[in-house]
């Protein structure tokens, strides 16, 4: 199988070097420039930002027996139209970044979708080159996976700058905190999350968090403090 990724943004480099790892045949280029241009290929993966997919979609004219796949984890199969009736979708499910390439593709779970049965096993096929954790999902499914990953990933990435933020008129370096930051992430792995919470909130320590929310320099975070503070409680 030939493969063409459209994007040159994290997810379709990581998928250009893992692909290539596998030595499938991938050339990636630009959603910006040249779609009429297109190299043929036997598949085209869309990594595109999701405000921008259904326009890249639309410029991209190949064989119809082509298989078209989006990486989004919101938007739908319809995106495609009647025009690429080949279609699905290929969604890793993994925090991407080129300036930390991903060591071992081989953990990372792959959520596909598509609907006639020739596309599914082309899709499965293809994803079990890269994971042996590949996962058939409906729309439904996926968005809610999409938003669990933001609270998991991306909201709790924003608490890491916020506690650094609280280090920067002290002496302390922000690695200071990557055992607390390592071993919270661990107890996940064999405790549910409300079994592995720990701190003066659980502990209604109500002392220590007023002293808390009294050396918080702005009242957005004097509120933050205590939303996440009110939500462990009542979970």
């Amino acid at each position: 199988m030939r493969i063409v990724l459209i994007g040159k943004g994290n997810v379709a480099t990581s998928l250009q070097a893992a692909f290539t790892a596998k030595h499938i045949d991938t050339q990636m280029v630009s959603s910006r420039d040249g779609l009429d241009q297109i190299p043929q290929a036997d598949c085209y993966i869309y990594a595109v930002r999701d405000e921008a997919l259904a326009s890249v979609i639309s410029q991209v004219k190949t064989d119809r027996r082509c298989l078209h796949l989006h990486t989004s984890g919101t938007i739908p199969l319809s995106v495609f139209g009647d025009d690429k009736p080949h279609c699905g979708i290929f969604y890793p499910f993994m925090t991407f970044s080129k300036a930390k390439p991903i060591e071992d593709f081989s953990q990372i779970p792959i959520f596909f979708e598509a609907q006639a049965i020739d596309d599914i096993s082309a899709i499965y096929s293809l994803a079990l080159q890269l994971t042996s954790y590949v996962y058939e999902t409906t729309q439904h499914d996926r968005e809610r996976l999409h938003v669990a990953g933001v609270f998991c990933n991306n909201f709790s990435n924003l608490m890491y700058t916020m506690a650094a933020e609280q280090l920067k008129d002290t002496h302390i370096p922000f690695s200071a905190l990557l055992p607390l930051i390592d071993e919270t992430a661990n107890k996940v792995h064999t405790l549910s999350p409300k079994q592995a919470q720990s701190g003066p909130a659980i502990r209604h320590d109500d002392n220590v968090m007023e002293h808390h929310v009294n050396l918080l320099k702005t009242e957005e975070e004097r509120d933050i403090y205590r939303l996440l503070s009110k939500r462990i409680q009542t979970t």
